[in-house]
This record gives C-alpha cells, structure tokens and sequence, in this order.
C-alpha cells in the first residue's frame, strides 16, 4: 500500500494493516509532529505502544538527559536507537509507533512533507523542524536499509494534513 493519506484515510489504512497483520509484529514509524501520537489516540482497540512511553519509562536519568541534546546529532540518534534495540520488544497484536524499525515483520512508514512538518511543528510547539527533519532523513535511512534486505512488509504512506 502506498499512497498520499488525509488524517482520516490514513487512520482508516492502519486499520486494514493492523487487521491484516494481527498475528505479526508491526512498527509504525515516523518522524517527530507526524501525528503518530493522535493516530494512537484512535486506535486503543488495537493496544498499540507508543516508542516514547516505553522507552523513556525504562531508563535512567542519565540515559535520559543525552536525547535531549538539542540540536540532534548521528550520535544522539545512534544512542537512541540503541537503546530502543535494548528495552522494547514488538509483541503480535499489539503494534509499535515510533521512530526505529525493531525486530518486526511489518513496518509502515508514515511520511510527511517538509511544509507540513514545519506547521505540525509550530502548531506543537516543544519541537524544532530542525531535529524533526533530521530524524526524519535517519528513520528513511533505516527504512532504506531494511528494505534492502526484503525480510519485511513494508506500507508507506505520505500524511497530507
């Protein structure tokens, strides 16, 4: 499934997804202010995690205060990953939204224009399109990166508001 997504059809195409992979492990990705957070919000029939309550109520204050170095760099990104490889594990039915591509069968990648980015980001307030954007270009990287290997379904759908 690829495709350009309203909020609304984008809900709805995770539906299919979730009903379709229910025995499989699913990672929904994407970058900061995409809307992963809202899309959870309408999905608590499908006890979906989100990345973020997971990781951070699992670490220490020190493993803690390196992420919130702000502008993010490949280091910052690379201990983050790393520690979501070490505290999260994808269950069946119960999909993961995030920023990482863990130990999954399915993954979906909610993208986002740059425009669009730039006013969910004003809108919210607490995150710069800088930090957005270079989250972004590293979840595309490891998207790429996994798709090379072909052991994965793989969606990709571009949000348009």
């Amino acid at each position: 499934m690829i495709g350009n997504f309203t909020s609304v059809e984008t809900a709805n195409a995770l539906k299919v997804i979730f009903e379709k992979h229910k025995n499989e492990r699913v990672c929904v990705i994407g970058t900061m202010c995409c809307g992963k957070s809202t899309l959870i919000k309408q999905f608590f029939q499908y006890d979906c995690i989100d990345v973020d309550d997971k990781l951070w109520s699992h670490l220490s204050k020190e493993e803690t205060e390196k992420p919130n170095i702000i502008p993010f760099t490949k280091e910052i990104m690379d201990s983050v990953y790393k520690l979501a490889y070490e505290k999260i594990t994808v269950k069946p039915g119960f999909p993961l939204f995030g920023f990482v591509i863990l130990d999954c069968e399915v993954v979906v990648y909610l993208d986002i224009s740059e425009k669009l980015l730039e006013e969910h980001c004003e809108k919210r307030g607490d995150t710069s399109l800088t930090n957005a954007l270079f989250v972004k270009k590293g979840i595309e990287e490891d998207w790429n990166n996994h798709k090379l290997k072909n052991d994965k379904t793989f969606y990709y759908l571009t949000i348009t508001e």
